[in-house]
């Protein structure tokens, strides 16, 4: 027997758990055929040498918004270089499927806020040849991927498609209204959907519409989703993923017990954040997680599992819109030279001032603005040289209130200023080592594709593999890659994945573990959009190689050309080769 590809004298992490050990590992057509020891090199038409190397499962990055970035990057970066194989799309209610044609402007527009790309350019890299959700996973399909793609049904573009947006943001769903998405959400499960994801939280979202108002989900009746959680009941399959929570602006977890009442489906609350100054909120979130698993729900809870950071300038920045509306303005504003007229009108400073509450900020702002680094300031002075010290430590020196320092440097630098936030998260070991350690806590949140002005997520596993595995010993590796690959794929339905045992997809990635690392003190910043325009990003360090159904798809954290990625979805033929098919 050949194979087409052998990797050899890997150590191997298999992603169940299961003690590591030394074997090679051959691949026919997608699939691991052989594990084994002393498989020949002369029968594989090529060979990875691996001795010393690590051989685990490629990462299953559920929480992604991809959604549009795949269309001009197959392999989904950040995420593709750090050994993400499978990514999850269409997260927290967004996505452009199902959508009417005379609605596609709008999506995009809508999309703008919430990925920060362009609508223009996304207009010019969607084909648009769908409308309902079905012939989205198909388009999906013919488009060349590095990486399988699930996907869930995002429920503001069902309700938008059902109820038009005006009455999605304003009104419950009609019983006619109710079964027509009902009927939907079957029509996209029998196509291969994931299950449905939604928002819930009002005004405090900072995934707002173009105008600033809130999306369809967050402020809809419950009872919506109550309802589309029978439908995934009756038919025994499907997940949920609803983003409910975040630390000093929204707890919104009892929708979530309903819903797994109704609905007898897993549940994956999003979003677990962990912050030094606000410590009730995790363990609040862990103290659910406990309760619910005491009533039998199956409901788990995804975690930033990384160092997290936002690193901006004052004109890209919207992610505080959900903390008051005085912040949103500023957001909605305009370009440079709208935001710089506004920021010096003294209303607008007297407003803001009022308005500024430093544990209101602790969220999604990424904490209060007297906790962020000043990185850049464009050699303007005298802020030029205070760069690498906290924005409340210049306040101080410059006796001023730190929110009319924040008008200060803005406008002395003409907007142009880049700054860092320092407690979006903790970066206390312990602290997080024993919330991920939480059996119903999952790895991500890479939130790759959205936010791209100021965030960059897709290595969150180089960084927990590195940081609270090789460096500071929270986890074995066998521990890791279980979460990051094996138990994300079992969450999500997506069978013969996550683990490398014989018959399961190869899905694969292998590091150097003493070379393995990303860059933590600032993102790099390139500009390699559609129209050249620029977005954040960390690079993969040690990471070997990446396999995707058998074939590299990096290289040294070079893509390569191959593009063997799969729509992939819940127990079902849809990405399974025929020969496991057939055995079943």
């Amino acid at each position: 027997m050949t194979y087409d590809l052998l990797i050899k004298g890997g150590t191997i992490v298999d992603g169940t758990q299961a003690p590591r050990y030394v074997a090679d590992i051959a691949i026919n057509d997608g699939v691991i055929v052989e594990i084994g020891g002393n498989i020949s090199s002369d029968l594989a038409k090529e060979v990875i040498p691996a001795a010393g190397k690590i051989v685990a499962p490629g990462v299953v990055d559920l929480h992604t918004h991809y959604d549009a970035q795949i269309h001009w990057d197959p392999n989904c970066t950040n995420s593709g270089w750090h050994g993400a194989t499978t990514v999850g799309i269409g997260n927290c209610g967004f996505g452009f499927a199902p959508c009417e044609p005379a609605a596609r402007e709008r999506s995009m527009i809508m999309m703008e806020t919430t990925e920060q790309v362009p609508a223009n350019i996304l207009a010019q890299a969607l084909p648009w040849t769908w409308e309902s959700f079905p012939e989205w996973l198909e388009h999906l399909r013919t488009i060349a991927k590095g990486v399988n793609v699930a996907s869930f049904l995002p429920l503001n573009s069902l309700m938008i498609y059902v109820m038009g947006i005006d009455a999605a943001k304003t009104r419950p769903a009609t019983a006619a209204e109710r079964a027509r998405m009902a009927a939907l959400l079957d029509e996209a499960m029998d196509a291969g959907a994931i299950g449905f994801a939604f928002s819930f939280q009002a005004e405090k979202n900072g995934h707002t519409d173009f105008d600033g108002t809130p999306m369809p989900t967050d402020v809809m009746d419950p009872e919506e989703v109550y309802l589309l959680g029978e439908v995934l009941k009756k038919r025994g399959e499907g997940i949920i993923q609803c983003l409910v929570d975040m630390p000093g602006l929204a707890i919104n977890r009892g929708i979530i017990e309903e819903l797994a009442e109704r609905s007898g489906r897993p549940i994956l609350h999003n979003i677990l954040m962990i912050v030094d100054a606000m410590p009730e909120f995790h363990q609040g979130v862990l103290e659910f997680l406990d309760d619910m698993e005491s009533k039998g729900h199956n409901v788990y809870s995804q975690a930033m599992s990384m160092h997290t950071w936002t690193e901006f300038n004052f004109i890209d920045y919207n992610f505080w819109d959900g903390v008051h509306p005085v912040f949103k303005e500023f957001s909605l504003a305009g370009g440079r030279e709208e935001k710089l007229k506004l920021a010096a009108d003294l209303d607008y400073q007297q407003r803001f001032n009022q308005a500024y509450d430093p544990i209101q900020m602790m969220g999604s702002a990424g904490g209060p603005i007297e906790s962020w680094k000043l990185v850049g300031a464009s050699g303007y002075q005298p802020y030029a040289g205070m760069e690498g010290q906290l924005l409340g430590d210049i306040a101080k020196q410059r006796k001023l209130e730190i929110t009319d320092l924040f008008f200060d440097i803005f406008l002395k630098t003409e907007g142009k200023v880049e700054v860092r936030t320092t407690e979006i998260g903790s970066e206390c070991p312990d602290r997080i080592g024993a919330v991920l350690k939480h059996p119903r806590v999952m790895f991500g949140s890479s939130d790759g594709g959205a936010h791209i002005k100021y965030w960059s997520g897709g290595q969150f596993s180089t960084d927990v593999i590195t940081w609270l595995g090789r460096d500071e010993a929270k986890f074995t590796l066998e521990e890791l890659h279980y979460k990051l690959s094996y138990l994300t794929a079992r969450f999500a339905g997506l069978k013969n994945r996550g683990a490398l045992l014989e018959g399961y997809h190869a899905d694969i990635m292998v590091y150097d573990l003493a070379d393995l690392g990303c860059r933590l003190d600032r993102y790099d910043v390139v500009h390699d959009l559609p129209d050249g325009s620029y977005r954040r990003v960390v690079y993969a360090e040690g990471v070997e190689v990446v396999i995707c159904n058998g074939a590299i798809t990096c290289r040294d954290g070079i893509c390569t050309d191959a593009t063997p990625g799969r729509v992939v979805g819940p127990d079902s033929a849809l990405g399974r080769v025929p020969e496991l098919m057939a055995a079943e």
